[in-house]
């Protein structure tokens, strides 16, 4: 154990400073997300239906699609750190949103501003990272890394659990002090990226900046081997995992009677076996493959969603379910490496562009198909629709038609990679 702490000390003294403000923000992101699972309990608390939810959800993907394609193409043309701070900006108005909402009309500006924020911050964010650690032991490095950015968030569902019990429970009342907690963080981590992240400009050639030259650089990634069955099969995931995602929680807390502290166990248990898993799945994408890891993942994650519906009524097995997220979770730095390998080190922001939009474009109208389904047919439809296009459909086509990131033949890596 301790040659073990004394590794992982010696793995961060050696990262650059840059690779440690990107730990940083992405640390505080995720605490941020995980110190709230109650969102949409608020929401709906304040008199939204699962339908008004669903459409809610879909302005905000919609305006995450649009602006992250022209986000995504100008930030492998100009420096990448100020594409972010711009989306982090915005990004701060979203809780103070929330804090501040007496009624329904206030999710309309708070959902508008995530959908911008998500969709500027994603592409340059994602290219700064990725750029930042070398193809080779990219699985390896992204698993250990996991460590560094996930361990501070471990307690944040439990935190949040004790704020939102102390202030009344599942209420509107009880849950809007999160918000504000929610806001700090994310003003620090700000800071943190304007202050200490060096600039990012992409090594490319110059070139106007119009609509015309768009087109044909997102043609050229587009143009690569594997790419464009990536794209798609990351746009049928949101007939899947985004149709079913603003459901997960309140069918814990509305179907299965999941008390506050309870929702905090569960999203705690997650954390802990991403963190403690996120090596090893590393350095299984290392080995056995991008792909592979993907696949087994996902069989994970059906096998816990079969023990959260069926038998969530008992607390322990709603934790069991979570524990096994976790773990699927876990494999998602294959999914990160297989995305960034598949293109060049300067079309990585056009690529996560063209991932988010594939995304977040069909993901409006299976938002409100989700709602419908959620109150029309019944609380159970949004899970099994996300089943069946998962497992059926998606899977099959990152077997058969999307080549192992690992097996491509590795180009020139960037000047910032340092590990």
């Amino acid at each position: 154990m301790s040659k073990t702490i004394k590794n992982m000390s010696r793995f961060y003294q050696d990262l650059s400073q840059d690779l440690k403000i990107i730990f940083l923000r992405s640390s505080i992101a995720n605490f941020v997300f995980n110190i709230n699972p109650y969102n949409s309990i608020f929401i709906v608390a304040l008199g939204a239906t699962g339908t008004q939810l669903g459409l809610l959800t879909s302005l905000s993907l919609a305006l995450t699609a649009i602006s992250s394609i022209a986000t995504g193409w100008l930030s492998d043309r100009i420096n990448r750190k100020t594409m972010f701070l711009i989306g982090a900006l915005i990004g701060v108005l979203v809780p103070l949103t929330y804090y501040l909402a007496g009624n329904l009309l206030w999710l309309i500006p708070a959902f508008v501003f995530a959908g911008f924020a998500d969709g500027i911050i994603a592409p340059p964010w994602t290219a700064m990272y990725a750029n930042s650690v070398k193809n080779e032991h990219r699985g390896t490095i992204y698993g250990v890394a996991n460590i560094f950015i996930l361990a501070p968030t471990l307690f944040a569902a439990l935190i949040g659990g004790q704020i939102v019990n102390h202030y009344g429970g599942l209420t509107v009342d009880g849950i809007r002090p999160i918000y504000l907690v929610q806001l700090g963080f994310l003003l620090i981590a700000l800071m943190a990226v304007y202050w200490k992240l060096g600039d990012r400009i992409p090594g490319q050639y110059a070139r106007k900046l119009n609509i015309s030259t768009m087109i044909k650089d997102y043609k050229i990634v587009l143009s690569r081997k594997g790419v464009k069955a990536w794209v798609g099969m990351k746009s049928l995931g949101s007939i899947s995992i985004g149709l079913a995602g603003p459901f997960w929680i309140l069918f814990a807390a509305s179907v299965h009677g999941a008390s506050a502290i309870t929702i905090s166990y569960m999203v705690t248990a997650r954390i802990l076996v991403n963190i403690l898993t996120s090596p090893l799945s590393g350095r299984l994408t290392d080995t056995i493959g991008r792909k592979w890891v993907i696949i087994y993942g996902r069989i994970v994650m059906y096998i816990a969603t079969i023990l959260f519906l069926v038998l969530g009524r008992n607390e322990v097995f709603l934790i069991i379910a979570w524990i096994l997220m976790g773990l699927s979770d876990s494999t998602g730095v294959a999914w990160q490496a297989q995305e960034a390998e598949l293109v060049s080190h300067v079309q990585r922001a056009r690529m996560t562009a063209l991932s988010v939009s594939a995304f977040n474009l069909l993901a409006v109208p299976a938002s409100v198909l989700g709602g419908w389904l959620w109150d029309s047919v019944n609380p159970l439809a949004p899970f099994i629709v996300m089943a069946i296009v998962d497992g059926f459909i998606r899977m099959p086509i990152v077997y058969k038609y999307v080549p192992d990131s690992k097996s491509l033949t590795l180009e020139q890596e960037p000047d910032e990679a340092s590990l």
